[in-house]
């Protein structure tokens, strides 16, 4: 067995070495990209069911089927463009925000408001700073269930 300067196995020492890489993301000037894609898919994801005839409607709920949609569509964020294209931290990210934004609307009613509020502050400073891209994932994620609470108000007061 070939062992590593760490003295640890050789397959064990280039696993730790896969894990603690880190993809650092920051924008020269703020991208339009992370911002509006993400929110404009969350609002047609919610629009979709009303206008659709067919869409079913998970657990008798307007915004599951389209949320499931989301999580689904996350994947295709392994080809965003760089610095966060081809990282799966970026789209596992994505769905840990997704969730984190989600889920608790079942409970609170009023949840979409902070998530809403806090998705734009978080939109006026990240791309300014270096964060990893889990938290970009995150920040994306954020935004795409604020536009699907935005498209789901919007489907069931105006279509």
């Amino acid at each position: 067995m070939k062992k590593s300067k760490e003295n640890l196995p050789e397959e064990l020492a280039a696993f730790m070495e896969v894990c603690n890489s880190r993809i650092d993301m920051k924008w020269e000037e703020a991208p339009l990209w992370p911002v509006a894609v993400p929110s404009l898919f969350g609002f047609a994801f919610a629009c979709i069911p009303h206008i659709v005839e067919g869409v079913p409607r998970l657990f008798d709920w307007d915004l599951a089927t389209p949320f499931v949609g989301l999580v689904i569509a996350s994947t295709l964020l392994y080809f965003a463009p760089e610095p966060a294209g081809g990282s799966t931290e970026l789209i596992v990210g994505a769905n840990v925000g997704m969730l984190l934004a989600f889920l608790p609307q079942l409970a609170f009613f009023v949840w979409f408001v902070p998530v809403i509020l806090f998705w734009i502050f978080q939109s006026m400073y990240v791309w300014k700073r270096n964060f990893p891209a889990f938290r970009i994932g995150t920040w994306i994620g954020l935004g795409a269930v604020s536009g699907l609470f935005i498209g789901g108000l919007f489907a069931h007061f105006i279509l």
